[in-house]
């Protein structure tokens, strides 16, 4: 070894690689160095350190840049207990708000003077007219007369044709729907909400 890399060396020491790529470690061409190389994943800017010789499995996680890193680089148990204090507390006083407002949106439904409901029927494929009773959806209020029935048609794909479609001939215990065609598909849905005052259920 010549005079200047023994000043190099002694005076300067030996260079740590950084080595930066998109992704994991693990999962990067680019990440192959010595023991104590730091890789950056430039997609999170998490940064890692690498603790063996594999350059798949011997990756080390140290934190996100940007945020303080503790003294050692290792989390002790003494900061642990404190972090878990504070989460123990948020989630207390988070399940405390929580449980407020359920009990005020329970309250405000028991108070309620109408009644909404909604159902998901599927409208089979060939249909041109359904009658749809209360009872086949599962909805086993006794209306003292006709609801309110408001519907939508619903396709988990783009279908072939547009359809158009008409509520009428609402009762106490059902309705019928009429389309403007056939239907042709097997993924069609009827979006059904059902209003009605509490003063129309018996």
């Amino acid at each position: 070894m010549g005079a200047f890399e023994t000043f190099v060396n002694a005076n300067l020491g030996i260079r740590k690689p950084l080595i930066s790529d998109a992704g994991h470690p693990s999962g990067s061409l680019q990440a192959a160095g010595i023991i104590g190389s730091q890789y950056i994943d430039s997609s999170t800017n998490e940064l890692y350190e690498k603790t063996g010789e594999n350059n798949i499995l011997d990756w080390k996680f140290i934190r996100v840049l940007g945020s303080a890193p503790t003294s050692t680089g290792i989390v002790t148990t003494n900061e642990l207990q404190v972090a878990s204090g504070e989460l123990d507390l948020k989630i207390q006083q988070t399940g405390l708000s929580l449980n407020n407002q359920i009990s005020g949106v329970q309250s405000q439904i028991s108070n309620a003077e109408n009644q909404t409901l909604s159902y998901s029927f599927s409208i089979p494929s060939g249909a041109y007219r359904e009658a749809i009773s209360f009872n086949s959806l599962g909805n086993t209020v006794n209306y003292s007369s006709a609801p309110t029935v408001v519907t939508s048609m619903r396709f988990n794909s783009l279908p072939e044709y547009i359809y158009s479609h008409v509520n009428y001939n609402i009762t106490n215990t059902g309705f019928y729907v009429a389309f403007t065609d056939e239907i042709d598909s097997n993924d069609a849905f009827l979006d059904i909400i059902i209003n009605s005052e509490s003063s129309n259920i018996s």
